[in-house]
């Protein structure tokens, strides 16, 4: 199995949990991870544990674009829905072109934390036209994080 395969099977599988964790929260009257891990621990049951997934170098399954198009599906669902469910998606690339780092992408992860980056151009892909610029950075351990 290629890497590319895993990825795409990794982000359905965590679309699936996502909805499933919504399902178990609207039969428990639950609206979110801690509501139904308390509503679990008062029936004696196992708590859901939160998920993080971290997708290091994101460019490298942009490549193709079938890929890319089903991975950016699953990101947009993901980004929207998945924080209340205790889904936490982190997404890293030391290539921030608009190719990679797309509209889709940028609306649906809110945070971002972007360290130096060679050009302006690069900065404004991470950080959508901000006053500040992560170019200006010193590039010795500081970074910027935008909500």
């Amino acid at each position: 199995m290629k890497d590319s395969d895993r990825a795409i099977e990794l982000m359905t599988g965590l679309v699936e949990e996502m909805e499933s964790r919504y399902q178990k929260f609207e039969a428990s009257g639950c609206n979110d991870l801690p509501k139904y891990n308390q509503y679990q621990s008062q029936k004696g049951k196992e708590p859901k544990p939160p998920i993080v997934c971290i997708f290091d170098e994101y460019a490298d399954f942009m490549a193709d674009k079938e890929m890319a198009k089903t991975l950016e599906y699953s990101i947009k669902q993901l980004g929207a829905m998945a924080r209340s469910a205790g889904i936490h998606l982190i997404i890293t690339t030391q290539r921030p072109e608009a190719q990679v780092v797309t509209p889709i992408i940028r609306s649906n992860l809110p945070g971002r934390v972007a360290l130096r980056t060679a050009s302006e151009a690069d900065s404004d892909i991470i950080l959508v036209p901000k006053k500040t610029r992560v170019n200006n950075l010193l590039g010795k351990g500081d970074l910027l994080y935008l909500k």
